[in-house]
């Protein structure tokens, strides 16, 4: 799987005013809220929605992966490819677009990230649920 903001796509950059896969600060998800710089702000409560490509990785690649981490591999290249398929068949089942739709809003429901409102098979199921989505304001308890 990868972010399809790493590759070009033909996605709109925003829809109805939600960003679609937006450049995000780096660290964004992984910086706590109390300590955010204030470039951070225009996410603040801005529903976004980021997209997930199913790709599946060779396996000269999980072989390096793993030699990398010093672990052995648990399959042989044939039990591999086998599970890769069933992998790309099972995505290609939940996301029939071939995207996997991620709406997310940095709004104070987790304390270093940004909140993950739901994965959607489709991009204006994923809009929808944005305009319709109701924030929690957590400053307010």
């Amino acid at each position: 799987m990868s972010k399809t903001n790493e590759t070009p796509s033909p996605l709109p950059k925003e829809i109805d005013g939600i960003p679609i896969d937006p450049k995000l600060p780096e660290g964004f998800d992984i910086t706590p809220n109390y300590v955010r710089p204030p470039s951070h702000n225009v996410w603040w409560r801005r529903p976004y929605i980021t997209t997930d490509r199913h790709e599946p990785e060779s396996y000269q690649d999980y072989l390096a992966r793993l030699s990398r981490m010093g672990y052995e591999p648990d399959y042989s290249q044939a039990d591999w490819e086998a599970r890769q398929q069933e992998n790309a068949k099972r995505w290609q089942e939940a996301w029939p677009e071939g995207v996997r739709y991620n709406l997310r809003c940095l709004d104070g429901g987790a304390w270093d990230r940004s909140t993950n409102y739901g994965f959607f098979p489709s991009l204006e199921a994923a809009v929808a649920a944005a305009k319709g989505l109701s924030i929690p304001d957590y400053d307010a308890y």
